[in-house]
């Protein structure tokens, strides 16, 4: 009579119920979040029900960022904190503000970045050391950080770096560029293997020709590229579409979605894989 009456019931109305979304009660902290990729990230992540702390160094971006993701998900889901990825300092208090704010920390996005055009000939000791800063250096400082979290907390971890076609196939005049977004992958490859004792997961998403929505395309490196391939900034984007193997243009939602797939459980026995989405380049095929 009790399983008839009360349980047999109980248990319909709990399969009735909503599942819980597949990153719900997940803390993820998306550096670079006030960009493109940054913020369609964000969205993704806090739409399967993740808290995001969105960092970045462009105080007013960040600012518009939170407060248009905060409207949508509720503060409740989404903090910023201001992160320079070259200051130790800044990316150590930037990580202890995470902790604070929400307890702790299970998915990092590496994506703070920049982009820069030059023959080797004209690239500056300054231009150079300034991709190896924040494309190199910025991204061990956070990974770095994340670990020892991910260690205190002994319950494993996610890190997604953000990178770039360009890691693995060369392009005309971005020696500096290049070289630095190859190193992103390696230390990838070097995290992967020192994490996955501890479940910690360490994987790459390579982009390539993200124009829409991002603050690289809106600088100089737009007018450096058409530069390089000789061509109007006009004819960017169909350059960049027309040479994939596709011929599709590439979206900062089609890297969220990379993102999403690397941080989620669905690729929980992946760890030290790349994932291109660049509408198809031979060059960046990594076999």
């Amino acid at each position: 009579a009790f399983d008839i009456e009360y349980w047999l019931l109980e248990d319909l109305k709990l399969q009735r119920m909503p599942k819980p979304k597949s990153l719900a009660g997940q803390i993820a902290l998306v550096t670079g979040g006030a960009g493109g990729i940054g913020r369609a990230t964000a969205n993704r992540l806090l739409r399967e029900g993740a808290c995001v702390v969105l960092a970045d160094i462009d105080e007013a971006a960040l600012a518009s960022t939170n407060d248009e993701l905060a409207k949508v998900y509720g503060r409740d889901f989404v903090r910023p904190v201001l992160i320079n990825v070259t200051s130790e300092e800044q990316v150590i208090s930037g990580f202890a503000e995470t902790a604070v704010e929400f307890g702790g920390i299970d998915i990092l996005v590496s994506n703070a970045g920049l982009a820069s055009s030059a023959p080797i000939e004209e690239t500056t000791l300054a231009l150079w050391n300034k991709n190896m800063d924040i494309l190199s250096t910025g991204y061990f400082l956070v990974s770095r950080e994340a670990f020892r979290l991910f260690r205190a907390q002994k319950i494993g971890g996610n890190v997604v770096f953000v990178a770039s076609k360009n890691g693995l196939a060369a392009s005309p005049n971005a020696a500096a560029y290049c070289t630095a977004k190859a190193a992103e992958i390696h230390l990838a490859r070097c995290l992967a293997l020192e994490g996955a004792e501890a479940q910690i997961r360490v994987n790459v998403v390579n982009p390539d020709a993200v124009l829409r929505g991002s603050k690289i395309w809106t600088g100089e490196w737009k007018e450096q590229r058409a530069a390089a391939y000789k061509m109007s900034t006009d004819d960017l984007e169909e350059h960049y579409r027309s040479r994939s193997m596709l011929k599709r243009s590439v979206f900062p939602e089609d890297i969220a979605e990379a993102i999403y797939f690397l941080a989620s459980d669905m690729s929980a026995k992946s760890t030290g894989n790349i994932i291109n989405v660049d509408a198809g380049n031979a060059q960046s095929f990594t076999r």
